[in-house]
């Protein structure tokens, strides 16, 4: 696991991988803020599903589904659903550079964190695929 190191430019950079009850991961460092995102295994009630019509219980909503994943060195394919961290009250990584008075006490959010959350979504998801 590496740890999110924020800048003020955008790169793709896979920070932690694994697998929680069956459902793949995958935490990306975008430069700017962080991202989450599961794979939706082909046999799952949710597989080719829009986030919008998933119910999952994550910081800011999922906020994205795609049939492929950009983790920089490569793109995957397959079902996805993901999240970010920037939301209002989110560090950004251009924030450091704001005049003082423009500056927020934002939530700089740490892999660990981020790692916590991705547990409890692919807990969540096993949950539907099992009503």
């Amino acid at each position: 696991m590496k740890e999110m190191i924020y800048d003020k430019h955008l790169e793709r950079l896979l920070l932690d991988s694994g697998s929680h009850f069956g459902y793949n991961y995958f935490i990306l460092n975008l430069g700017t803020h962080p991202t989450a995102y599961v794979e939706i295994p082909v046999t799952s009630k949710l597989y080719n599903k829009h986030y919008d019509d998933i119910n999952i219980d994550v910081h800011g909503g999922l906020t994205y589904s795609a049939d492929h994943l950009d983790i920089g060195d490569d793109v995957l394919k397959g079902w996805f659903i993901g999240w970010d961290y920037a939301h209002y009250n989110d560090y950004l990584g251009f924030e450091d550079f704001y005049l003082k008075e423009f500056k927020r006490n934002s939530k700089k959010w740490t892999t660990e964190e981020i790692q916590k959350e991705v547990y409890s979504v692919c807990k969540q998801l096993r949950r539907i695929d099992h009503e």
